[in-house]
Order: C-alpha cells, then structure tokens, then sequence
C-alpha cells in the first residue's frame, strides 16, 4: 500500500516542482539574471526545433524588410 501512494503522489509532486521551478525562472528572467538565461539557452540547445527551417527564412525575411525600410529611410534624407 505504501507503494501505490507514491505512485499516486508523484505525478503532482512533479508537477509542482516543476511549476516552482517556472515560476522561479521567470522572476529571474523579469529581472534579467544571468542564470535565466543561461538555463533558456541550454534548453534551447538540448532540444530539438522541429520547425528550425521554417524559422530561419521568416527571420532571413524580416532582416530584408528591416535593411529595405532602413535604406528607403536613408534616401528619403538624402533627397
């Protein structure tokens, strides 16, 4: 018996550590610590995006649009 309430009690003692642990992160993040970001970039390191193709041409097309925008404002002073 003493097995199943583990068994029973884990899950939510996962869950809430972990939402401890998120909730620590953010205040961290909030206040711009280093080790918030440390840990956002190890776990953007260790986990796979399936999606990374998809997100480098949207941000290849962005840094277009921000280099037009920026050049069309340089020649309008120039004008």
């Amino acid at each position: 018996m003493e097995h199943f309430l583990y068994i029973a009690l884990a899950p939510w003692l996962v869950f809430v550590v972990f939402g401890i642990l998120a909730n620590l992160l953010i205040k961290w993040a909030k206040k711009r610590r280093g080790i918030a970001v440390a840990f956002g970039i190890l776990v953007q390191m260790f986990t796979p995006d399936p999606m990374v193709e998809n997100t480098i041409k949207v941000i290849q097309v962005e840094r277009r649009i921000v280099k037009e925008e920026a050049s069309d404002k340089v020649s309008a002073k120039k004008q």
